[in-house]
């Protein structure tokens, strides 16, 4: 009988461990102190360096030297950014630091100008709680900020030197680990994991690549617009707008705030102002009408409803990076539930 087939007993328990052993990976990413910031990191930088190891390696190349020479050359060129920025963000932070009392006051100012033009819609009991609570807010949130950031800085040299290593031996050795963990599949699903995992290599790497471009010009412009209006803060600002511009929708919007506040609370005149919203929407038409047209859309076909959700879905769980990464983790849920479905449909067909 069926239910006495021993090579049908040795698929189950194949799939069984194989299972396991994906949850077990999970558990271990999302146990273990900043394991799942820096397997991220390792993965961007795989993705990203990946079709020029895969290049040089169809030269004729080793892989050994077909994985050294543009890590190497990346590593160098990031050196060299951050001896050149780094310096200057540090100067950005100190200088925030201490101006940092006038950004909250003024912060509050203009939270008691809008409850001014709300007193006709709401309570004066409900307007003082919901204006307590957002100073409060605010005061725990900047205080935490500089509190918590030794810890932070510790932690991201943890992650400078754990990322680099886990994106080399991606690059060196993860076709052969690939080949090891698909040969656990049991023989029904071999071909299907072949197919999820030639898709998502191919999918992923095309969205980030792309993502990462995305945020670079976003950057690159808000950086040199308010260098030319010689506003404060600009790299510490151009940063932020471009980390923003990885969370659709939302980012953009979230990532000119900073600058619009501080603009209010130093008064700047309404020339500035209006140079502002200029320089940052000058950057999202380039970012719509040149980069999402020809590279993100083309690779990541999800509706409008499913990245609003998804992006929901990631601010609940991990909060700022889980709000990044919900578009590539939905587009991987899309091709597995796509793929999965094709492979029993067919095979319910046959």
């Amino acid at each position: 009988m069926i239910q006495n087939n021993p090579l049908l007993k040795i698929q189950r328990i194949k799939l069984f461990f194989f299972l396991v052993s994906i949850v077990i990976f999970f558990a271990i990413l999302l146990a273990v102190k900043n394991l799942l910031v820096s397997t991220f990191i390792a993965l961007v930088g795989f993705f990203l360096l990946k079709p020029f190891v895969d290049f040089l390696e169809r030269k004729g190349l080793s892989r050994l030297i077909s994985t050294l020479f543009p890590f190497v050359f990346f590593s160098l060129v990031l050196v060299l950014l951050g001896l050149i920025f780094l310096p200057m963000l540090s100067q950005q932070l100190e200088l925030l630091k201490l101006e940092l009392p006038k950004y909250l006051d003024g912060m509050q100012k203009l939270i008691m100008n809008l409850e001014a033009k709300l007193e006709n819609f709401v309570s004066i009991s409900t307007r003082n709680q919901v204006s307590a609570q957002l100073q409060q807010k605010l005061q725990i949130y900047a205080e935490s900020f500089f509190r918590d950031l030794p810890n932070v800085l510790s932690n991201s040299l943890t992650v400078m030197f754990l990322a680099p290593f886990l994106t080399f031996f991606m690059l060196l050795d993860g076709r052969l680990f690939a080949r090891k963990i698909i040969t656990t599949v049991p023989n029904a699903y071999f071909e299907l994991m072949l197919y999820l995992q030639h898709q998502m290599v191919e999918q992923m790497g095309g969205f980030i690549r792309a993502r990462l471009l995305e945020s670079m010009i976003v950057s690159f412009v808000v950086w040199v617009g308010l260098i030319t209006l010689d506003f404060p803060y600009a790299l510490m600002l151009a940063i932020f707008a471009g980390l923003m511009n990885l969370i659709p929708y939302l980012g953009p919007v979230i990532g000119i705030l900073p600058a619009i506040l501080i603009a209010w609370v130093n008064k700047d005149p309404g020339s500035v102002q209006f140079w502002i919203l200029f320089i940052y929407l000058l950057a999202q038409i380039i970012d719509a009408v040149i980069i999402v047209p020809l590279v993100v859309a083309k690779i990541v076909n999800l509706h409008a409803v499913t990245v609003v959700i998804a992006v929901m879905i990631g601010s609940q769980l991990m909060g700022v990076l889980g709000m990044i990464i919900s578009i590539p983790v939905a587009s991987a849920i899309k091709v597995i539930y796509t793929a999965l479905y094709n492979h029993f449909t067919d095979n319910k067909n046959i």
